[in-house]
């Protein structure tokens, strides 16, 4: 009798261990799916605000666009065809990140930062471009 007693003494140790085990894995993996939503959500900002930085380039130049003189337009819709793709590309970013699950974050994340840097540059580069063809 003494030992069946202690057999089960001990198998409901061994179950509360465990269970406390899975609450603390649990915790574990709540923490880690929050982390990965605030920075979804901080990237998704981020790639939102440079979308609105490339709206305001696109109007700007189409405003050039009205005003510039016929050889100036056609390098101008380039630049501006260029800004519209480059949008583009931001906007399929934001929806990557914000359809990014736990498990392909890493690489959103990833392709998203390498994205976010390649358009800063290459608006940046544009801008100087812009700057030097109607300020010779």
């Amino acid at each position: 009798m003494l030992m069946v007693f202690g057999s089960m003494l001990f198998v409901q140790c061994t179950q509360n261990r465990n269970n406390d085990s899975a609450d603390n894995y649990g915790d574990a993996t709540t923490e880690t799916e929050e982390m990965i939503q605030e920075e979804r959500e901080e990237m998704a900002e981020n790639l939102r605000d440079l979308r609105d930085d490339l709206d305001k380039e696109i109007d700007k130049v189409s405003k050039e666009i009205d005003e510039a003189s016929e050889e100036t337009k056609q390098s101008l819709q380039e630049q501006r065809d260029d800004l519209t793709a480059q949008r583009s590309r931001v906007e399929e970013t934001i929806s990557e990140v914000q359809n990014a699950t736990s498990d392909t974050w890493d690489d959103i994340k990833d392709g998203a930062s390498n994205t976010m840097e390649d358009v800063k540059d290459g608006f940046k580069e544009l801008g100087d471009t812009l700057q030097n063809r109607l300020n010779p």
